[in-house]
């Protein structure tokens, strides 16, 4: 689990649940209380950071406008607001804070970034549009992913996200280089539905989906998933 900077539950109580997790990282404008917050998460024994990226503006999201929904800034009900004005130099700061813990950073879209992403020295990258929330008309995900594949060359182990509904979405997904998926609105589905057994469904869902589609696809195990299963459209 990637845990959320705005998770209200405590960082011991959501590690000593979760058992292994991740922690999203959002930077605060109070960087004394950000620093509070990275302590307590290598104290937490979590097991790496994601720092979200694709945040220097806040998205002009007219769903949410329309809903009248209000942006949850700052970490676990604090009225401290997001820091918008990070520099890739900032990296090297919350590296000096969680220590030897893994940094992968989340937002990534452009072979350009994650060149510099490795000249910064990332442990790994999440390829994200934001769940397409932020900049309208930025490619998926899944569009980008090869670019960003091609450019880190197995250096790192590139992860992606957004729009993963079926098994298939995987397959596609590793066949185009990445390590792993990420999955977030459909374990919030599952949860509304039926708390942890639906989270539960979903996850087991989306596993037997995926066997599924490696079995037709003719794949014995992950290492046969290659490019070679992914088709492209022409515009």
């Amino acid at each position: 689990m990637v845990v959320s900077s705005t998770a209200y539950a405590s960082l011991e109580e959501i590690a000593e649940a979760a058992g292994r997790c991740w922690w999203q990282l959002y930077v605060l404008e109070d960087r004394g209380l950000t620093e509070e917050v990275l302590a307590q998460v290598v104290r937490a024994g979590f097991e790496a950071v994601c720092l979200t990226v694709d945040l220097s503006a806040y998205g002009l999201r007219h769903r949410e406008t329309r809903h009248g929904f209000e942006p949850a800034f700052g970490t676990r009900g604090s009225s401290q607001r997001f820091d918008l004005t990070l520099t890739w130099d900032d990296l090297g700061w919350v590296r000096d804070r969680i220590g030897r813990l893994p940094l992968l950073l989340k937002g990534i879209l452009t072979a350009e970034d994650a060149r510099l992403a490795l000249d910064h020295g990332v442990d790994g990258i999440v390829v994200s549009n934001h769940g397409g929330r932020q900049l309208d008309g930025v490619p998926a995900g899944i569009t980008a992913l090869p670019e960003v594949v091609e450019a880190v060359a197995g250096r790192v182990p590139v992860l992606v996200d957004g729009g993963v509904r079926r098994g298939t979405d995987v397959l596609r997904a590793l066949a185009l280089g990445a390590a792993a998926v990420l999955i977030a609105r459909p374990l919030a589905w599952g949860l509304a539905v039926d708390g942890e057994a639906g989270v539960r469904d979903v996850l087991r869902i989306l596993r037997d989906e995926f066997e599924n589609a490696m079995a037709l696809a003719g794949c014995r195990s992950v290492a046969e998933i290659t490019p070679s299963l992914v088709a492209r459209a022409e515009p």
